[in-house]
């Protein structure tokens, strides 16, 4: 199915939206050569005010291209060192190690953080009734449980991360445990969420940023998240990341531009925008997912799950996960 993708010109005091193509070709823009450009997976784009902050700081003009981190990896791979791109921002640590081993990027930083954990009803499900992702196989979930389509990134990441921790008996038994259940499978973090407001189902697995966009509109949103494995690694925590691309002219601006984006005033937007954890220590966090308070964190093993995306989707697909 097409989808709309956006091109933006960030230039010093403006944010322009030059194009709209529908398609899977991310267009050129017709740009100054001068312009640093910008591969971009986040959902946001060049709608985020820390672009146009750099480019008001620092004259430079950015051109930001997106597109899902799938479909901006393969474009990479095939224009080569004759991409325009200068810098790539992408979702999940595993994308990121895939284009450094790929020899994309010469080296990356993480710019966000997201726990992908469990979601509950808080009309029919209570704050202790599930508390580990496992726990999400326990049969009184059956036919109410929600999740994502096992094709996303977030899933294929999530189950690579436990391959890489926990083996492969471990994760294709608590796969099999979820398909058990009967899981309705949805096309997208928010879809999940909103089928749990209605009572389609009870529990479903989502990043929380997505939860944090629902009650910055709706703050009566019936909706929590539970923190999980607190007794055990805690919730997984992955992120987003922006690399240098390695056929780069321009590698002293875009390190520019990533030493700005990781500033705590530039964090602290990002964090409220977008309601993620900030990449940088010391910067406060959202308020409103701070409300939930603070989590054990069990960061994503890049360089083992890395490795490991393919045979997360072949696993996934073998369980039945669509």
């Amino acid at each position: 199915m097409s989808r709309r993708r956006l091109i933006w010109t960030v230039v010093a005091g403006a944010v322009l939206l030059v194009a709209a193509f529908v398609g899977v070709v991310l267009a050129t823009s017709g740009s100054s050569s001068d312009s640093l450009v910008l591969y971009s997976a986040r959902s946001h784009y060049g709608e985020e005010k820390p672009f146009e902050d750099f480019a008001k700081k620092t004259g430079t003009d950015l051109t930001i291209r997106g597109g899902d981190a799938s479909e901006l990896y393969e474009r990479l791979e095939s224009e080569g060192s004759n991409t325009p791109a200068d810098v790539l921002i992408t979702v999940d640590a595993a994308n990121l190690w895939r284009a450094q081993h790929a020899g994309l990027i010469d080296s990356w930083k993480p710019l966000t953080l997201r726990a992908r954990t469990i979601m509950r009803s808080t009309e029919r499900v209570g704050p202790d009734d599930v508390t580990t992702y496992e726990g999400l196989g326990d049969p009184r979930w059956k036919g109410k449980l929600c999740l994502r389509s096992g094709t996303s990134e977030y899933n294929v990441s999530f189950v690579a991360d436990r391959l890489a921790k926990d083996g492969r008996a471990a994760t294709e038994r608590m796969l099999r445990r979820w398909m058990a259940n009967d899981p309705k499978i949805f096309g997208s973090d928010t879809d999940v969420l909103e089928k749990i407001r209605d009572g389609d189902c009870d529990v479903g697995l989502t990043n929380s940023y997505y939860l944090g966009r629902e009650l910055a509109d709706d703050p009566k949103f019936p909706v929590a998240p539970v923190w999980a494995d607190q007794d055990g690694r805690g919730t997984q925590v992955n992120l987003s990341g922006i690399g240098v691309i390695r056929s780069s002219d321009k590698k002293a601006e875009a390190r520019e531009l990533i030493d700005f984006l990781r500033e705590p005033s530039q964090q602290e937007i990002f964090a409220r925008s977008n309601h993620e954890y900030p990449a940088v220590e010391g910067v406060k966090p959202d308020p409103v997912m701070a409300r939930f308070g603070t989590f054990k964190r069990d960061m994503i093993d890049v360089a083992g799950a890395g490795p490991r995306l393919a045979e997360a989707l072949k696993l996934m697909d073998e369980v039945g996960w669509d």
